[in-house]
């Protein structure tokens, strides 16, 4: 199998927000250094400035931390199932941090082989939650701001109407499946889930590479061929 090497969104997001914690650190770095320095040297104003641009570089390296602290831990769990998948059998291929046209986002991980078009979504989540057709819930039964089954099943939808177009044979059948992969094991499963599935990362070579096989090679080829412009494929 194949796995692609264009660099992950979350990734990005992650050397953004060290950048920023970098950023706030040489203000403090300055500040501090600048008032310690030259303490017996500067006036009252310049001695404000010093101490304000290094309470300016505490607030933006907090904030970036923070913020990086969130984005490596999609980073983390996007790596797992990247390795998870590594063991998929050689007629499937798959290609990570897709972005389509239009798609306002980007898909984790997408999963093409004779069984179908797989749009995985890594979540790393450490709350517990309970996950419904439309909404996840906390353990205290409120409704969660996070929901990776609206995010998921809008992704399938505007792959499928992106792909659909530019197929030479229409299927008439649904070929693209969304998947939701925890990286915890952390879900309280109450009801039975139709609309996707939520397959953990130890479990996603076997659920993709056992089920009926509904594409053809060419196929296979056809669609890996037109999603290759929006992710590097070895």
């Amino acid at each position: 199998m194949h796995i692609s090497k264009q660099k992950s969104h979350v990734k990005s997001k992650v050397s953004h927000y060290t950048k920023i914690t970098l950023l706030g650190i040489i203000f403090i770095l300055i500040g501090v250094s600048g008032i310690i320095l030259f303490i017996r040297t500067l006036e009252l104003l310049q001695v404000s400035i010093l101490a304000l641009l290094a309470i300016a570089g505490v607030i933006i390296s907090e904030y970036g931390w923070s913020k990086r602290k969130i984005w490596s831990k999609g980073a983390r769990g996007e790596k797992i199932v990247a390795q998870k998948l590594k063991k998929l059998p050689k007629k499937y291929t798959a290609i990570r941090d897709v972005k389509i046209p239009n798609m306002g986002g980007d898909i984790d991980h997408v999963v093409v082989g004779p069984t179908g078009i797989y749009v995985i979504e890594t979540k790393n989540y450490k709350p517990t939650y309970i996950p419904d057709e439309d909404c996840w819930y906390h353990t205290s039964g409120r409704v969660s701001d996070l929901n990776p089954a609206k995010q998921v099943k809008l992704q399938v939808s505007k792959l499928n109407s992106y792909l659909e177009p530019k197929m030479r044979k229409k299927s008439g059948k649904a070929v693209i499946f969304p998947v939701i992969s925890p990286i915890n094991h952390n879900l309280i499963l109450k009801n039975k889930i139709k609309s996707y599935e939520i397959i953990y990362p130890e479990k996603l070579v076997h659920h993709i590479s056992h089920r009926r096989k509904i594409l053809n090679s060419s196929e296979v080829k056809e669609i890996i061929n037109i999603l290759a412009e929006y992710g590097s494929i070895n």
